[in-house]
């Protein structure tokens, strides 16, 4: 299978559906990481800067690690909008790539970069046949977890997530806590199915052809 998973920011895909990558990997399936935004930006309340030298090789550093090709759009973040424009953008990507199941954002996120590449994305692939939307974050949105309704177990690659995770030291000087929270989480949806670790998806479609 060729795999295509979409982020807005580097480490958002890993956040989000790193665990499920690791399996495709296993699987010997042919994996393309789409990030929207060179991912620099800077914070004056929290006192930080992310330089989009150091997230890029971050986000290389993880591809690597996955066995993935890793394409970059290079938008600005924080001012993206679900344009026709970034639909097309990623459109051209999916069109070269013709992959055979797309994770991407969910549209409802609370993030407003990963609504507009969720919204733009699921556009985008309008055309593939398979399509799930994970969470990268789990902050409280109005019935998302609700929407969650497609789960992977994880439970033999939980650990290589969070080596994953931790290729992105920059995010993770300011959000370490994050890895806690990420793991108790894929073990909370887990524990819904009887598994120690799964991550959940909202399923847009899946065409058995």
């Amino acid at each position: 299978m060729k795999i295509l998973a979409i982020g807005a920011h580097f480490d958002d895909i890993e956040l989000g559906c790193g665990g499920t990558l690791l399996k495709h990997q296993e699987r010997g399936d042919e994996i393309y990481l789409l990030v929207v935004t060179h991912s620099e930006y800077s914070s004056t309340i929290k006192g930080y800067t992310r330089k989009k030298d150091i997230a890029r090789a971050e986000g290389e550093k993880s591809a690597s690690l996955l066995g993935a090709h890793l394409i970059c759009l290079n938008e600005a973040p924080l001012v993206l909008f679900p344009t026709e424009k970034l639909a097309t953008r990623i459109e051209d990507v999916v069109n070269e790539i013709k992959p055979d199941r797309v994770y991407t954002h969910q549209s409802n996120d609370s993030h407003s970069d990963h609504a507009a590449v969720g919204y733009a994305s699921i556009r985008a692939c309008r055309k593939c046949d398979e399509v799930l939307c994970y969470r990268s974050n789990w902050y409280i949105m109005d019935n998302i977890t609700e929407n969650d309704n497609y789960y992977v177990d994880i439970s033999d690659f939980i650990n290589k997530k969070i080596t994953l995770l931790n290729t992105f030291e920059s995010e993770m000087e300011m959000i370490n806590s994050w890895l806690d929270f990420v793991k108790s989480q894929n073990r909370a949806s887990g524990a819904k199915v009887g598994v120690d670790y799964t991550e959940t998806f909202k399923l847009i479609k899946m065409f058995w052809r």
